[in-house]
């Protein structure tokens, strides 16, 4: 009795290691890297043209991101945000001196104006919703941005001080890059098992600046719109 007791039990133990193998074989594996890309603005990578006033195309900012995932609910991404435009400038009249308002001094200029944004993050994302199987699900972000931006000015100016036509050539080319403390909250909306669409709104508070233009003291806000895509199976 004892030997059909324990024959019986190692026939239930070599069935049931089979079935533990190929439970693990067939678990699918979660996926941990993820790229996303979608439109972005910001407060020094904005959506629009480059000014008021300005003859230029409008520009959209584009982002692409790359992520992995660290643990079910910790992820680190980088992204990196793109926009530039090209305007023409041109303006005609008089400009008077107030000593001699009478007479006023003939002046025309013509050229471009071109402007390049740079938005490089690194952030980390919490997710906030405890159970995974949701739809939607509500992430915690914080991290560092760094935004450079580059302009150059270029053409010709000419007017008729002293009574003669003078033509200049003029060119001016300028860049800031600027530090920013990151913090804020996305939302994720599962399409697919692959595919995700996102939204991320945040804040920045500028730690640095460096370049020929002042810095903007206040907090600022940015805030990105696409699709995210895992990785795996």
């Amino acid at each position: 009795m004892r030997f059909l007791s324990v024959a019986l039990g190692g026939l239930l133990l070599g069935a049931a290691f089979p079935a533990l193998a190929q439970t693990a074989a067939d678990a699918p594996t979660t996926p941990r890297f993820y790229v996303g890309l979608g439109a972005y603005s910001s407060y020094y990578n904005q959506l629009g043209g480059l000014s008021r006033g300005y003859n230029s195309p409008v520009r959209l900012p584009v982002q692409l991101v790359a992520g992995y995932q660290l643990r079910p609910r910790l992820a680190v991404q980088v992204g990196v945000a793109y926009s530039g435009a090209t305007a023409n400038l041109s303006a005609v009249g008089l400009a008077y001196n107030p000593a001699n308002p009478n007479r006023g001094t003939f002046f025309e200029y013509y050229g471009t104006s071109t402007q390049r944004n740079t938005s490089l993050s690194a952030l980390g994302r919490y997710t906030l919703t405890r159970n995974p199987a949701h739809r939607v699900q509500f992430d915690a972000l914080g991290g560092f941005t760094l935004e450079h931006a580059s302009g150059f000015d270029r053409g010709t100016y000419s007017d008729s001080l002293g009574g003669t036509r003078n033509v200049t050539n003029y060119s001016y080319r300028a860049s800031r890059n600027t530090l920013l403390l990151t913090a804020g909250i996305g939302t994720r909306f599962r399409l697919s098992r692959h595919v995700e669409l996102t939204y991320d709104f945040t804040l920045n508070k500028a730690l640095t600046n460096y370049g020929s233009t002042g810095q903007f003291q206040g907090l600022t806000s940015s805030s990105a719109l696409g699709l995210r895509y895992r990785f795996g199976r």
